[in-house]
C-alpha cells in the first residue's frame, strides 16, 4: 500500500492555514488565558518562581486498557505514555460488560476480566494514583446492551435502567463529576437503530438528573450526527436538531459532546467523502461555530485520528499534522472544555482482535504503536500540552507579582530574606490570589 497522498489529505488545512492561525491564536489567547495578580501580605522584596503543573483545561484518553495487556511491562508502560499527556481518564461503563449477569455489578478491583472493561474501581485507583480526574462513559446507549435485557419488555427494561443508575450513582456520583448520561441517540436516530425503547434519550437524560443532580451530565454524540454530511445539511445535522428540540422541551443536559473519529478506510482517505466531512477545515470551523453558539461547555469527546496499519513514516506525520493542528483549533474554541483521545496504542481497538490489524485496528489510530514506542503525534500533543501551553516564569516584587498565563493549578515559590515557602494554588478566571 502507497503512502497517503499528503498534499490530497491536508489540502484543505493547508489551504485555509491562515484563518486557522488567526482562529487559533486569538482563542487560546482570550479563552485559556488570563492575568493573574499575586498579593502577599508581607511587604518586603521576594524572589518568585511560578511553575505551571497542571491545565484546568481536560486532556483525557480511554483508561480501557488496564489490566488487560497481553505482554508484561506494557501495564506500567502504558500508565507512564498515559499520565504524560494527560488529566482525565475516561471510565468504561458499558452495561453489558459491567453488568453481564443481571443484578451483578463488575465494579470491584477483582471482579472477572474482561477486555478493554476494567472495573470500576481498577480505573479509579489508577486516577487516584497519577492525580487523573475520572469521567464515566457511557449510562444509556443502544450498543453494548446486556443480552438479559432482552427478554424484558418496554416496562422492564425502564426498570432495569433505573437500577443501573440508582447503583452507580450511590457508589459513584461522589468519586466521577461527570458521566456522559445519552450516547449516540441522534445518529441511532439517523440510522434507525431502536435497541432499547423510543423515547430512550429523553428518558435516560431525566433519570440523569434524578440520580446525579450534582454531577455534569453529558449528551454525546458521534460522526453520522454531526460531521458525516454537514457539507449539504449544514445547521440540520440531526444533533443540532436534537439539542433544539430537547431545550424547547427541557430535557436536561450540562454540557455537549461531539466525536470524531476518522473511520475512513485508507482507500477511501483520499476520496471525496473524507474530503467534504472531516478532512475540511472550512467544515470543522463551522461546526465549531454551530455548537459554541449553545453556550453549553463542550467536549470533543472521542477522537480517532488513523495512521493506518501499514505503519508507513508518511502516514504518521501525516497523523501527527492533523492531530496538531485540530488540537488547536478544539483549545482554541470558547466552550471547549476537554478533548479525549480514545485509543491511546495501537492493537486495542474496540471490534477487532487484539493485536490485529481488522475492525478498528486497521486506522491505527492510536498515539503509541503496538509495542508502545510513541508515534509522531504523541511527541506533537506533548509538545502542545506539556511545552506550548505552559506558563512559567519568574521576578522579583515587593508586595504583588503580576504575570499572565494559561488556567491551572500553579506552584508558587516565594524567596524572601533566604528562607523560601511553596504554594500550590488555582490560578482561574478570578485572576487574583492572596498568599
Amino acid at each position: 500500500m502507497q503512502p497517503m497522498n499528503r498534499e490530497v489529505v491536508l489540502k484543505s488545512f493547508i489551504e485555509n492555514k491562515e484563518r486557522i492561525d488567526r482562529y487559533v491564536s486569538e482563542g487560546i489567547e482570550k479563552h485559556r488565558k488570563g492575568d493573574f495578580v499575586l498579593k502577599f501580605k508581607s511587604g518586603g522584596k521576594k524572589k518568585i518562581t511560578v511553575t505551571h503543573k497542571k491545565h484546568s483545561f481536560l486532556f483525557g484518553s480511554t483508561a480501557f486498557m488496564l489490566d488487560s495487556f497481553e505482554k508484561e511491562g506494557k501495564e506500567e508502560e502504558y500508565k507512564r505514555l498515559f499520565a504524560k499527556l494527560f488529566n482525565q481518564a475516561v471510565v468504561p461503563l458499558y452495561w453489558s460488560d459491567l453488568e453481564p449477569e443481571e443484578g451483578k455489578m463488575r465494579f470491584a478491583r477483582d471482579s472477572v476480566n474482561i477486555y478493554r472493561r476494567p472495573p470500576v474501581d481498577t480505573v479509579l485507583d489508577f486516577c487516584e494514583e497519577y492525580g487523573l480526574q475520572p469521567k464515566g462513559h457511557c449510562m444509556v446507549w443502544n450498543g453494548f446492551v446486556p443480552e438479559w435485557l432482552s427478554e424484558k419488555d418496554e416496562a422492564g427494561k425502564k426498570e432495569a435502567l433505573e437500577r443501573r443508575f440508582a447503583e452507580i450513582s450511590s457508589r459513584y456520583a461522589h468519586k466521577i463529576p461527570s458521566f456522559d448520561i445519552v450516547n449516540e441517540s441522534a445518529s441511532n436516530y439517523y440510522r434507525g437503530v431502536k435497541a432499547l425503547f423510543p423515547d430512550y434519550d429523553r428518558w435516560g437524560m431525566k433519570l440523569g438528573a434524578k440520580y446525579f443532580p450534582n454531577n455534569i451530565k453529558i449528551l454525546n454524540e458521534t460522526n453520522g450526527a454531526i460531521w458525516t454530511n454537514f457539507h449539504c445539511q449544514g445547521k440540520y445535522v440531526p444533533f443540532h436538531m436534537q439539542l433544539r428540540d430537547f431545550l424547547r422541551e427541557g430535557i436536561p443536559f450540562d454540557e455537549i459532546g461531539l466525536q470524531y473519529h476518522i473511520f475512513i478506510p485508507r482507500a477511501e482517505i483520499e476520496g471525496w467523502k473524507a474530503g467534504m466531512s472531516f478532512l475540511n477545515a472550512e467544515v470543522m470551523l463551522d461546526v465549531m461555530e454551530l455548537f459554541n453558539s449553545y453556550g453549553y461547555p463542550m467536549h470533543l469527546s472521542e477522537i480517532t485520528i488513523p495512521s493506518y496499519a501499514e505503519r508507513l513514516p508518511e502516514n504518521e506525520e501525516i497523523q501527527a499534522y492533523l492531530t496538531e493542528t485540530l488540537y488547536k483549533i478544539w483549545f482554541a474554541t470558547e466552550h471547549m472544555k476537554s478533548i479525549v483521545w480514545w485509543n491511546l496504542c495501537d492493537g486495542y481497538a474496540a471490534y477487532a482482535p487484539l493485536g490485529s490489524e481488522e475492525g478498528e485496528n486497521q486506522y491505527a489510530g492510536g498515539l503509541c504503536h503496538f509495542d508502545m514506542t510513541p508515534k509522531p503525534a504523541y511527541y506533537a500533543l506533548d509538545r502542545l500540552i506539556n511545552h506550548e501551553w505552559r506558563t512559567n516564569t519568574e521576578g522579583e516584587c515587593e508586595g504583588e507579582f503580576s504575570f499572565r498565563g494559561f488556567y491551572g493549578e500553579y506552584e508558587i515559590e516565594v524567596t524572601e530574606n533566604g528562607k523560601t515557602e511553596t504554594y500550590t494554588v488555582m490560578l482561574d478566571k478570578n485572576g487574583k490570589v492572596s498568599l
